[in-house]
């Protein structure tokens, strides 16, 4: 049986945790919120744009990429699309090489982070935590962006400095988990997996299955083992959902 989620729970109140539980209960987180900058595109929309961009989010990423077919890679939305989908066939190089020509001192946004996920991903910590730090020049505090800069710090060995950034996440944010997958990265890193569940199952409680499985996705695909993943692995629940539009964080 699992331990109770207030008595695991090392940094919030109970009290105030309960206040908070109590909240969700009646007035229900919503299971993902699309980011600002994505585009509102009618259901109507036939282009290859926003078909592959369907295709991606339904996770079938060679029909996102067959879909897309020769629609030009200069237009930024475009290219950004393209090369999260490449990302998630794992040609990374291919993916890299659409966005670099889009880079400029300082910025777009969209652009860094597309990078920096690809750059996570093919576990290049040292070049993603880069970008990451570049967009959080534009949107501080952000704590997707932190969780993403504390992932990075953990690859990169660099765990005084993951702490560092974990430390400025709030475990009382109704909206927002990264703090507890912020400490459950960690514990993995450190062996410590009973906390790095119990972190999880906090999450759990507190945000719902369909949002903690979202953000499983990248914690398991940068940090786990696959000798560690049964440990975290949802059970008795949906699959992992798709990947947030391309203009995500």
């Amino acid at each position: 049986m699992r331990r109770s989620f207030l008595l695991f729970n090392r940094d919030v109140p109970a009290l105030v945790l309960g206040c908070i539980l109590f909240t969700n209960l009646i007035s229900p987180l919503p299971a993902q919120t699309a980011a600002p900058s994505e585009p509102q595109i009618p259901d109507n929309d036939r282009s290859p744009y926003h078909l592959a961009l369907l295709a991606y989010k339904a996770s079938h990423y060679q029909e996102a990429l067959d879909t897309l077919g020769s629609a030009s890679s200069a237009d930024e939305k475009t290219a950004i699309l393209k090369s999260r989908i490449l990302t998630e066939l794992g040609r990374y190089d291919e993916g890299a090489k659409l966005l670099q020509p889009l880079l400029t001192p300082t910025g777009p946004i969209e652009v860094q982070l597309a990078l920096a996920d690809l750059l996570l991903r093919k576990h290049d910590f040292t070049g993603a935590s880069k970008y990451y730090s570049q967009a959080l020049a534009a949107k501080p505090n952000d704590p997707d962006l932190l969780l993403m800069m504390v992932y990075s710090r953990i690859g990169a060995a660099d765990l005084v400095g993951a702490a560092k950034i974990a430390s400025t996440l709030k475990p009382l944010d109704q909206a927002n988990p990264s703090y507890y997958f912020a400490q459950a990265a960690i514990a993995q890193s450190t062996d410590k997996t009973q906390e790095a569940e119990n972190d999880i199952e906090t999450a759990r409680t507190m945000y719902g299955i369909t949002v903690v499985n979202h953000y499983l996705k990248t914690y398991l695909e940068v940090l786990s083992s696959p000798s560690k993943n049964a440990l975290i692995t949802p059970t008795n629940s949906p699959a992992t959902t798709a990947p947030s539009a391309p203009a995500k964080h």
